[in-house]
């Protein structure tokens, strides 16, 4: 699989009105698969109507340069572009994750550490309040986030 390019900004293609709807859920689904698909794949896995259906976003993605096809008549990835939502996530170690993700990890992390290392001592009242309070509320504000992206939906 040839490695994947990102746009630079310099970059003077549109993909903004291309990449909307179902194209974008099978450009999504490319993007989080990571390798090769054939058409019939991607039908089943975004319930599409039919393997045509399929086989005319693929094409279209292929217009647009972003998935090349193979020798086994398979769409692969070649391109990562920023759209839309897309510009939400981003790739760690192969899945697709919202940008929030690492952030709510950091502050659920640094609370139980915290709330574990203070447990036996006798922080003053505020010390504890303060941290424990923004703890709590920079974990719940991430979390949401994150679980907000998770459920987006491409319209």
């Amino acid at each position: 699989m040839p490695p994947l390019v990102a746009r630079m900004p310099d970059d003077h293609i549109d993909y903004e009105p291309s990449l909307r709807g179902t194209t974008l859920r099978v450009y999504w689904f490319m993007l989080q698969k990571g390798g090769p698909a054939g058409v019939r794949e991607v039908q089943r896995a975004l319930g599409l109507s039919s393997p045509s259906v399929a086989s005319h976003h693929l094409t279209k993605l292929e217009r647009l340069e972003l998935v090349s096809k193979n020798s086994n008549n398979e769409y692969e990835l070649t391109r990562v572009v920023k759209v839309g939502v897309l510009r939400e996530f981003i790739r760690f170690r192969g899945i697709v994750l919202p940008r929030y993700f690492f952030l709510a990890v950091f502050f659920t992390v640094f609370l139980v550490v915290y709330l574990i290392v203070t447990w036996g001592s006798y922080p003053t009242y505020f010390d504890r309040a303060a941290v424990v309070v923004l703890g709590v509320a920079g974990a719940v504000l991430t979390w949401f986030e994150t679980y907000r992206l998770l459920r987006l939906k491409f319209a």
